[in-house]
């Protein structure tokens, strides 16, 4: 039994017995301040869902250093992580590779078991190319450093 359903039971009998009415009253102010804390909780995570936030948990430094330890990974950029649901983290990046990675297929599957391995995020999309696309923030130079082309990244 939840305490409101208990203060309500409590506060009928208090009622019973002394006729207290403002009781009623004091039981259902205490009800409202028992509830507002969780709803406060409750609120928070839906507009972090509804405004496609990060979900709490997730580190996207650590998400983006994952990937960019993973052989033959050049750069990352376009790195999106938000919830649709709670509990459910969904993921979309860009990974920037050697033109000479034998095995790009492999390279996806690493990636894809990595992130969820690592940080507990199993739907993805991730998108390989061996050339930055227009929208990337990142510059793979000669010597394919795949560093930030700015210091800020505004996916991340």
């Amino acid at each position: 039994m939840n305490p409101p359903s208990i203060g309500v039971i409590a506060g009928a009998i208090v009622i019973r017995i002394t006729g207290w009415n403002w009781v009623d009253s004091v039981i259902a102010v205490a009800i409202g301040l028992w509830v507002l804390p969780r709803t406060w909780v409750l609120l928070k995570d839906t507009l972090n869902i509804l405004l496609e936030g990060v979900p709490e948990g997730i580190d996207m430094a650590a998400v983006r250093q994952s990937l960019l330890g993973l052989p033959g990974v050049l750069g990352v950029h376009d790195l999106h992580v938000w919830a649709v649901t709670s509990g459910r983290p969904s993921l979309t990046v860009h990974l920037v590779h050697a033109a000479d990675v034998a095995a790009p297929a492999q390279l996806l599957e690493r990636a894809r078991a990595v992130l969820a391995a690592e940080h507990h995020i199993t739907h993805t999309t991730v998108q390989l190319e061996t050339q930055p696309c227009a929208q990337a923030d990142v510059a793979v130079g000669p010597e394919g450093s795949g560093e930030p082309a700015s210091r800020e990244d505004a996916h991340a």
